[in-house]
């Protein structure tokens, strides 16, 4: 934790430019999570479909999307 933390803190947004390549990053790390949560819900046996995991995890490749789509329209 306390190195993404330094990680961040070291990056340099002072530019327009620097920003959105910051953003950049950020959408990246982003889909890495939701092909992550994809997979996990890929996992889940057919019988536990319409089980609270299986739409928390639904929801929350939902929400990712929206947050990268909201994410890339900024720039």
């Amino acid at each position: 934790m306390l190195a993404s933390k330094l990680l961040i803190d070291s990056l340099d947004v002072s530019t327009r430019a620097k920003r959105r390549k910051a953003l950049l990053l950020a959408v990246s790390l982003l889909e890495k999570i939701r092909t992550a949560e994809e997979g996990y819900l890929e996992r889940i046996p057919f019988n536990l479909q319409s089980g609270d995991a299986y739409a928390n995890a639904e929801y929350s490749v939902d929400l990712v999307t929206d947050a990268i789509i909201t994410l890339v329209d900024a720039y």
